[in-house]
């Protein structure tokens, strides 16, 4: 691991500044002494993890991971690192407990870690979060077992629960919150973010909402009728002070999602101040964004108080707007789109062009062509999304917030991840070490890198077996994705936040989308930076058929600096000239704007055969799902009035479970989610998408899916009674492969898009294997030849060593021959290691089926043993080539196939410089240099 991943001098820095100024890890402490050689460190980037473990009696129990460096939020910030630990929960945990208490009450039990004590604060999909409280740990004599004990009085050095409770989310400040929504605003505290710019409590200030004409004004407004729902406002001053403290953005952003007190969600520039309102950084905050009320006084009056923490003061930023061109379809909108009119044969037809695209850029390669080896290089690197992925590692712990995370088009829900909780894993997983090269022997990780690695040193799929093979493999697996995603780009599409329009000039169903750099493509394929006419918009979950809506893009002066955003009218969404009293987010997958993306297709052939459905029958919650679900509505002030007041003993522990019951509800009923998800799939079909049953389900899916927030569960009677109808049977396009029990369709409703889809994309992937296949056939045998280049280097030391031999100088022979000998022992090792697979170099093993980091530890013992031997040479001044150049000669003569990755796996930077040399004028490169180096688009036009 490189020393900059390593989590230990950059946990000692934060404890050593914590213990002499305890807010010294909130970040925005530039200009304070101990911030002075890195004026924008910040805290809380250790991770302590543990997982959630059975034992061979199946009681449950913590293992431990090693800390890792990596992301950060508020919680850790302001307290430190080594005070919270984050338990993973495997996902069969959730499905099978024992009984529906089970996790819960394991989890309500305070933890000792050594001489500390931890308790569970919150949970969320398969993470519990874990707090040091101040309690410490003593010994019973009697029964002679470790008992938890509040703290002697006078001590300091911790915290205890309730004070993390009461800084986060105070019970009295908030009585009016029901306890459900109470326990979920503890997500706010550990949003994957980083600090921004501090504030003064006079900028924060308050705006109101804009409210839906046909509001009745009784109560709070519905959040489909509030036509600003989560997104207020801030001046240029913040976003540009924002942009200097964020150097990977490209640009002053028009809108940026954040947490600030008790308030979370978009802020969107406002372009029209006064020079007064643009002196210092201000927000204003709206009602629907705060979330918690850190402030007795009434909202408009006072936010936060001038004495507040300063870590409410600081602007956390979690993500910036950016616009990202083209979209990709998701199998819930193609089958909208199908549904509603779209030919199926449409995304045959987009499929095809796409997967034919993607290929020829990897196969399309020509000896003849001086440039098609550059041509190459640059579409692995595209394929990979390589200088991406590079950006992310190095930027470790701001990646998200630098908008430099890549987009998994694997998970439909990623974008609305807002906190990144649910990514948390693959955050660190992008930071881990086993991601970046083997600093030995100078071998990538990922397979796409590996392919750059090799052709920018000189080496061609043409000649060099091993390339060619993994050239093979990056081009099978965008036929594995095609196969079995169903994710593919449509060439006039973006996606980008959503926010309500500034000024009200859009009028009913309009919207704005500007791109700062001219990427788009309008119907003539030219590119342009602004979207006019019908277009097709949606998100995700995209379930019902009124998620996708037809609206009209159009461009405004006022809104001209408004750009990588989807600008929304706030008027009354329309449907045939009728109002639906609603805003156009609402209409998709029950949006707002929040952090919400939104998709915007203007493809002629897609735009044209969309019917649209009728909102008024799909998008409103039928009233079955509500007699099917259980509702917990106490408030915080009727928990109060029945929790002991006490904070000592009995009565404190009675109150912290109680608080747990709510904290920890996540944990009850989560695997529900996407039970409701597959059922609806289900009957989508079986009965059809706009079946009553179908619709019914979708609903049930959604409240279920914001039931943390809202304080729904399933009734056991009714989750009873849909098992019974939906558990069993299996869609054969998902499975094609099961032998069992297949839904079928009923009569009369035609073939279902993913039926037709699913063979026509397997029969067109199929014909596409055999092109590669043609292309990229492996080399074998006397296909192999010997790369004098990689050989030249030893093959000449042992002509020399000979020679010296034989006038009576046998030294450098023999160092020759221990060389060998050493070469050798650890060729034999990594067949032993890869149990058969020769080297690395054969078909499918249990080596390449264990996880990337236990493959990698492998693969680096290796290079490591590789290069530290043999000792004491005298003969030799640097015997790095010829170690590499004679593995390779070894590994070409033993070998069956005349090859395999041995050679590469432990000395990848040796063959590569070797090679380089031999092609002719080369360029030694920095490690600081290399990674970011990319071929000029222009020059390859």
């Amino acid at each position: 691991m490189f020393l900059s991943q390593l989590p230990w001098g950059e946990l000692d820095k934060e404890e050593t500044i914590l213990r002499d100024h305890p807010l010294g890890g909130i970040g925005c402490n530039q200009h304070e002494e101990f911030c002075r050689d890195d004026p924008d460190w910040y805290g809380g980037r250790v991770h302590f993890i543990a997982r959630l473990q059975r034992d061979s009696e199946n009681r449950l129990g913590l293992e431990l991971d090693r800390p890792v460096l990596g992301t950060s939020n508020r919680f850790a910030r302001r307290f430190g690192s080594r005070r919270f630990i984050r338990v993973r929960i495997p996902q069969d945990f959730l499905m099978h407990s024992k009984s529906e208490d089970e996790l819960l009450n394991y989890f309500k039990r305070p933890f000792v870690v050594g001489s500390a004590v931890f308790r569970a604060f919150y949970a969320k999909e398969s993470n519990v979060f874990l707090f040091r409280t101040n309690e410490e740990v003593v010994r019973d004599p009697k029964a002679e077992n470790l008992r938890v004990v509040q703290p002697a009085p006078g001590s300091l050095a911790e915290h205890s629960y309730m004070y993390l409770i009461e800084w986060h989310n105070s019970l009295k400040l908030n009585s009016e919150q029901t306890m459900v929504k109470w326990a979920a605003r503890f997500a706010l505290g550990l949003s994957n973010s980083v600090p921004g710019v501090r504030l003064r409590a006079a900028n924060v200030r308050y705006a109101d909402d804009i409210i839906c004409d046909a509001f009745n004004g009784v109560g709070k407004p519905p959040s489909n009728m509030q036509m600003t729902d989560g997104c207020g406002f801030a001046n240029r001053a913040l976003t540009r002070a924002l942009e200097a403290k964020f150097p990977h953005w490209r640009e002053e952003p028009t809108a940026f999602q954040t947490r600030i007190g008790g308030a979370k969600g978009l802020q969107c520039v406002y372009h029209d101040l006064t020079p007064a309102e643009e002196e210092e950084p201000i927000v204003w905050l709206r009602p629907s964004q705060i979330k918690i009320k850190h402030s007795a006084h009434a909202l408009p009056d006072c936010i936060l108080h001038e004495d507040a923490d300063p870590a409410l003061l600081t602007i956390d930023v979690l993500r910036t707007s950016r616009m990202n061109t083209p979209a990709r379809l998701a199998i819930e909108t193609i089958t909208n789109l199908a549904e509603n009119g779209v030919p199926y044969s449409y995304f045959v037809s987009l499929f095809k062009m796409r997967l034919e695209e993607r290929l020829d850029r990897l196969l399309a390669f020509d000896d003849g062509d001086p440039k098609s080896m550059l041509r190459l290089w640059n579409a692995i690197a595209r394929e990979g999304a390589v200088i991406n992925a590079r950006m992310t590692r190095e930027a470790a712990g701001i990646a998200r917030a630098a908008g430099l995370t890549s987009r998994d088009y694997e998970d439909e829900l990623e974008d609305e991840d807002e906190d990144g909780l649910d990514g948390l894993d693959k955050a660190l997983r992008e930071q881990s070490s086993a991601w970046w090269e083997d600093p030995i022997s100078g071998c990538p990780s990922g397979l796409e890198e590996t392919c750059l690695t090799m052709l920018d040193a000189g080496f061609t799929p043409q000649t060099c077996p091993v390339l060619r093979a993994k050239l093979m493999e990056v081009a099978k697996k965008v036929v594995t994705t095609f196969r079995t995603r169903y994710r593919t780009a449509v060439p006039m599409s973006c996606s980008a936040f959503i926010v309500p329009d500034p000024y009200g000039v859009l009028g009913p169903n309009e919207i704005h989308v500007k791109c700062s750099r001219g990427e788009f493509l309008d119907h003539k394929g030219r590119q342009t930076d602004i979207v006019l006419g019908d277009v097709l918009v949606t998100r995700h979950p995209c379930k019902v058929p009124s998620d996708v809506q037809k609206v009209k893009a159009v461009f405004h002066e006022k809104l001209r600096h408004y750009h990588n955003v989807i600008v929304v009218s706030t008027k009354n969404h329309l449907y045939r000239g009728k109002q639906l009293d609603r805003h156009l987010a609402s209409l998709t997958g029950g949006g707002d704007y929040d952090g919400d993306t939104m998709e915007v297709f203007w493809d002629p052939d897609l735009v044209r055969y969309f019917k649209e459905p009728d909102p008024r029958k799909f998008a409103v919650e039928p009233p079955r799902v509500q007699e099917c679900l259980v509702k917990n509505t106490e408030t915080v002030a009727s928990f109060l009035s029945r929790v002991p007041t006490s904070d000592a003993g009995e009565g404190m522990e009675y109150k912290i479970s109680a608080m747990q019951d709510y904290l920890l509800g996540a944990l009850k009923g989560s695997a529900y989610v996407s039970t409701y998800s597959i059922w609806w799939e289900k009957s989508t079909y079986k009965l059809g998408y706009s079946h009553d049953e179908t619709i019914f389900l979708a609903y049930m899916f959604c409240a279920i899916l914001d039931g943390s927030k809202t304080g729904v569960t399933v009734d056991p009677a009714a989750f009873k009674e849909h098992k019974a109808k939906w558990a069993s049977g299996r869609l054969n396009w998902k499975d094609p492969d099961y032998d069992g029990m297949l839904v079928k369709r009923e009569s009369g409703l035609g073939k279902f898009i993913m039926d037709a889809l699913s063979s026509q994309v397997h029969s067109i992937c199929e014909k596409e294997r055999v092109r590669i296949d043609a292309h990229l056939g492996p080399l074998e045998g006397s296909a192999v030849k010997l790369d004098e280049d990689l050989a030249r280097p030893y093959l000449l030391a042992k002509q020399h060593a000979q020679s010296l031999r034989d006038e009576g100088q046998p030294a450098k022979w023999d160092e020759l021959r221990r060389i060998e000998r050493h070469v050798e022992g650890i060729y034999a090792k990594a067949l032993g290691a890869k149990n058969g697979s020769a080297a690395g170099g054969g078909t499918k093993s249990p080596f390449t089926e264990m996880p990337i980091e236990k493959r990698q530890d492998i693969l680096r013992e290796q290079s490591k043993e590789f290069h530290a031997g043999p000792a004491d040479l005298r003969c030799f001044d640097d015997p790095t080539a010829i170690k590499a150049s004679y593995a390779y000669y070894y590994d070409y003569g033993r070998h069956k196939r005349r090859w395999s990755r041995f050679p590469w796996n432990v000395a990848m930077r040796a063959l590569c410089e070797i090679k380089a040399k031999a092609c002719g004028s080369s360029k030694t490169l920095s490690g600081e240099f290399y990674p970011w180096m990319a071929i000029s688009p222009i020059y390859l036009r």
